[in-house]
């Protein structure tokens, strides 16, 4: 700045005061309380949060439009293909969206007509935003920035952090917005209907209510569960969800918990300005934020594709009272393509950028059974079964069960289907004896002579295997038990079930598995046998 520039700002300076006061007193229009009736500021009112450090956001808002426009000051890092702004309002919509460091007005009888009113009706829609104005003094170009605080007859008054400015409204040739980087334009919805039979579509007035949705990242949950043990049959299972919040403010707003993780394809990249009126979202209202070290050594908590086996038998069915009245209120996505996912919904809610908070999502009563499980040549392991005849999915995640106030088990509870069952591992049977032994039956000497085998002809020997259940606990107990084998099994008893590898089919490198499921009564010992073949180096 030179010294007439100087000389000019300080002359303001020391009389925009006195100006200002003078101006008030005679303004037809001032800022109240900083606030711009065409400033649109929407609110969170609901995020979808994924497990995989993802979170779907819905921000909405009322503002004022100025000849169908309104500003914004946020673009938010939405997730590239994601990001919408669009009217929630039936009879508008949105056609123009705008971006770039600010608008930029030329009153030139080409961008804007060069009248005072022109000039006095785009600064009024600018109250209490921070301008940069250019104009004319003297025949020099001068621009002063700060924010707009009223609109005069014949002065703008904008003030700066030291300093006060009045500039002569009729001498602004340029207009420069600093601070809001979004313009919105809105529409009639009947004006776009029927514009091939218009000759211009006109602007929408009034209040609007705009909508703005987007995927982003900065917000994860993460699953836990606590299952008691109430009775012989029938447990309480609570789900606790520990919402991690490193994106934005979340001030009274519904914050809903999916389970399942939708195919999004370009999270690595952040969005252009989307133009558009509605944005697809996960069912009905369910709208899909980055913590991934918070969750990086719980990667399978991420997804659901780690589904605890489902064992193929009778339903436990409850024996008294309504299960559905219990187990309360669990919403699910609803619509085409919602069936994947399950949503705990949790209204209300005020957790701010860098806050954690911890949210029961459900209690309820379910049904459980025991299951052995015998995968030789390791221990039996005794498992309790959950029964899911509740009426949503399972989420995966660490499970505690308790009884009687001391602890049972810790481990993970892997997905489990609606009408389905998990399993949790509670411990090494020890009331269930168990031992295995194999004995060789015949053995056929060089039966096979491979040409390309440098250790020559090859034994065919056949193996008999014994394995012995006996149960002393005083119920009767269900097992399931796997061997594999070496080779191929030929023989297996008690209806054992039969399967070959069939990446591993070479004589020297055959293998093979059998199965039994059976059941075994208090005190009843149960012997299962089975046969296989393998051949061997022949010595």
């Amino acid at each position: 700045m030179n010294q007439g520039h100087r000389k000019i700002f300080g002359a303001w300076t020391l009389a925009a005061l006195a100006v200002t006061m003078s101006l008030l007193a005679t303004t037809s229009y001032a800022a109240k309380d900083d606030e711009n009736p065409h400033l649109w500021k929407p609110k969170v009112r609901s995020v979808s949060v994924f497990k995989n450090g993802l979170g779907f956001f819905v921000r909405e808002g009322e503002v004022t439009l100025d000849k169908g426009w309104c500003l914004s000051k946020e673009i938010p890092p939405a997730a590239f293909g994601t990001l919408a702004i669009y009217s929630a309002d039936k009879d508008k919509m949105v056609d123009i969206v705008g971006a770039g460091k600010g608008q930029v007005v030329a009153f030139d009888d080409v961008d804007a007509p060069a009248t005072d009113v022109a000039r006095r009706d785009r600064l009024t829609a600018s109250l209490g935003l921070n301008l940069e104005l250019t104009h004319k003094r003297d025949e020099e170009t001068l621009s002063v920035a700060g924010k707009l605080k009223s609109v005069g007859p014949k002065y703008a008054i904008l003030q700066a952090s030291k300093s006060t400015f009045a500039v002569p409204i009729k001498a602004i040739t340029k207009m420069a917005v600093l601070d809001l980087p979004i313009r919105v334009h809105l529409t009639n919805a009947d004006n776009v209907d029927n514009a091939a039979k218009k000759s211009a579509v006109k602007p929408a007035n009034g209040k609007a209510k705009l909508g703005m949705a987007y995927l982003r990242k900065g917000v994860t949950w993460i699953p836990e569960y606590s299952l008691r043990i109430l009775d012989d049959d029938t447990a309480e299972l609570t789900l606790r969800g520990t919402l991690i919040n490193e994106a934005e403010d979340l001030v009274h707003c519904d914050v809903n918990f999916v389970v399942g993780v939708p195919h999004f394809v370009h999270t690595q990249y952040l969005a252009p300005i989307a133009v558009g009126q509605l944005i697809r979202s996960i069912g009905a209202h369910a709208a899909p934020a980055n913590v991934r070290s918070q969750i990086s050594n719980r990667a399978m908590l991420v997804r659901n594709s780690n589904v605890s086996p489902q064992i193929m038998e009778r339903r436990v069915q409850p024996r008294s009272g309504n299960l559905s009245s219990a187990t309360g209120n669990l919403p699910s996505l609803k619509g085409p393509g919602g069936t994947d996912y399950t949503v705990y919904t949790k209204k209300d809610l005020t957790v701010r950028r860098g806050e954690k908070a911890i949210v029961t999502l459900f209690r309820r009563k379910i049904k459980y059974s025991h299951i052995y499980r015998w995968a030789l040549p390791g221990k039996l392991q005794h498992n309790l079964v959950l029964h899911n005849s509740t009426p949503t999915a399972w989420t995966t995640g660490p499970c505690l069960a308790t009884s009687k106030g001391s602890p049972l088990s810790e481990d993970m509870l892997k997905y489990v289907p609606q009408g389905g069952s998990g399993e949790l591992p509670v411990t090494t049977a020890i009331n269930v004896a168990n031992s295995q032994r194999e004995t060789e039956l015949k053995r056929a000497k060089k039966a096979y002579n491979p040409t390309n085998h440098t250790s020559g002809f090859l034994d065919l020997v056949t193996l008999q295997g014994k394995i012995t259940v006996r149960n002393f606990e005083k119920k009767p107990i269900k097992v399931i038990i796997t061997k594999t084998v070496p080779g191929k099994p030929t023989e297996v008893t008690d209806k054992g079930m039969i399967s070959m590898d069939t990446n591993k089919l070479k004589l020297i490198s055959r293998q093979g598995t059998m199965s039994w499921t059976i059941e075994v009564d208090p005190g009843e010992t149960k012997e299962l046998t089975y046969v296989y073949q393998r051949y061997v180096s022949s010595r």
